[in-house]
């Protein structure tokens, strides 16, 4: 089944974003060559809507027991990893998002939020738009209801593999069986140091989260530059012969609803800002 998409483009920058699932840019292409892993129709996005284009994860993460107390209040997420008894990403990057406008080259889109897909108020506002320079998204959470509400998040960004990458990372968290930080921090290995210069991905598995010291990565001929309140850094690639890499900014921490420090707190009526920048080095 063909993907419901918008299209925009400007010079030789195009992005198609699908709605149905939490606004997507599920193809960036510049000069006709894909730079986000692109799903060949709708059902290849529904059986893996992580691991295609740049798909929204909040809260983000997992959150352990899929529970988290709150100025003095328990909350209960969906457990959808229960092998490891998470809430794994939230579940807004399989959600619709409503298209409110639509230029040759930008187009808005909302998402309203009573209690459905997290247990506060909130309206989510994407502008996503290309320029001669490249692709841009601007994210806005804006709190709708009387009290403050807990935030982070992070965007599951798949990139095609690219031959080398780098990022500046720090320091390394140790995280328990089921992926949740264990509050100890280590130092990066060999591989590991290679991030911060030029790593060749291809045939290395990758699968960690660390500090961030920069908020630019390289990947391959492209920047990926993102807003300073993302704090984080994950990187995936399963086995590292999937011909793809995930490069994840992150505000706040995994398992950060649980943890003190761990996210930002929204007052009533205020928003948080943040973005997304892709282009050629």
């Amino acid at each position: 089944m063909k993907l419901n998409t918008v299209s925009i483009r400007s010079g030789s920058w195009v992005a198609e974003l699908c709605p149905d699932f939490g606004m997507n840019p599920v193809s960036l292409r510049h000069e006709g060559k894909p730079i986000l892993r692109e799903p060949a129709d709708a059902e290849a996005l529904a059986a893996s809507p992580l691991l295609y284009g740049i798909p929204p994860l909040f809260p983000a993460n997992r959150t352990k027991d899929a529970t988290f107390v709150f100025d003095g209040v328990r909350y209960t997420l969906p457990m959808n990893e229960k092998a490891r008894s998470n809430n794994l990403h939230g579940c807004l990057y399989h959600t619709p998002f409503k298209v409110v406008e639509v230029k040759e080259d930008a187009v808005v889109s909302t998402l309203k939020n009573t209690d459905e897909y997290f247990p506060f108020p909130f309206t989510m506002t994407f502008t996503d738009s290309v320029s001669p320079v490249g692709y841009r998204k601007k994210i806005e959470i804006h709190n709708d209801g009387d009290k403050p509400m807990p935030v982070t998040l992070s965007f599951h960004s798949t990139f095609v593999e690219p031959e080398s990458f780098s990022v500046k990372v720090g320091q390394r968290f140790e995280t328990d069986p089921n992926y949740i930080p264990t509050g100890t921090m280590l130092p990066l290995n060999g591989p590991e140091g290679s991030f911060n210069t030029s790593c060749h991905p291809h045939g290395i598995r990758i699968n960690g989260y660390y500090t961030s010291l920069s908020n630019v990565a390289r990947v391959g001929e492209y920047l990926y530059a993102v807003s300073e309140n993302f704090d984080e850094w994950i990187f995936f690639n399963n086995t590292g012969n999937e011909g793809y890499l995930c490069v994840e900014p992150q505000s706040g921490k995994v398992n950060g609803l649980n943890c003190a420090d761990g996210h930002t707190r929204l007052a009533p009526g205020q928003s948080l800002f943040y973005s997304l920048a892709i282009t050629k080095a």
